[in-house]
């Protein structure tokens, strides 16, 4: 049985470097799930995206999101976040924080830079989700001492060992 994440520890791997996926609803009440970067400040998780992309759409009609958070080394953790989110318009600066996050110093300011015009097009806004309710598992007390020491092991050797 998975334990629970505290505060703390949620909000340690809100601030790691995972791609989150956000599920919004779609006009026709199926879930729209996306896998996008965010950067997790002041108790909410900041994303961008086009101010006419689907998401964008989906939010405008119905705030509701849930967002899920996960550790993809095992021995796994992860947090779904059922959250409000709200649209504005993008904030100055935040494009170049979030590549930072994800691509470092270097390659962030690359990203910043030239990336914006290969890949993103069009006017860009802020997507701000507030959590309402966080659901956390972790499954490391799951795993035997000699587990653990067997997946730190497997960090550090190659891939096809």
């Amino acid at each position: 049985m998975p334990r629970r994440l505290s505060g703390k520890e949620w909000e340690r791997l809100a601030r790691g470097r995972h791609v989150c996926v956000l599920a919004t609803m779609g006009a026709d009440g199926r879930p729209v799930l996306t896998p996008i970067w965010y950067l997790y400040r002041d108790g909410r998780l900041y994303m961008r995206t086009a101010k006419n992309s689907v998401k964008t759409r989906n939010i405008e009609r119905d705030p509701r999101v849930s967002v899920c958070i996960q550790d993809e080394r095992p021995p796994y953790r992860s947090a779904t976040v059922y959250g409000q989110a709200a649209i504005t318009p993008e904030e100055e600066g935040l494009g170049a924080q979030i590549a930072r996050r994800y691509l470092g110093a270097v390659a962030g300011a690359a990203y910043a830079r030239a990336g914006r015009e290969a890949v993103e097009r069009g006017e860009e806004v802020t997507i701000a989700v507030t959590p309402v309710r966080v659901l956390t598992q972790d499954f490391s007390a799951d795993t035997p001492w000699y587990g653990r020491l067997w997946l730190l092991a497997k960090r550090l050797l190659p891939p096809w060992l």
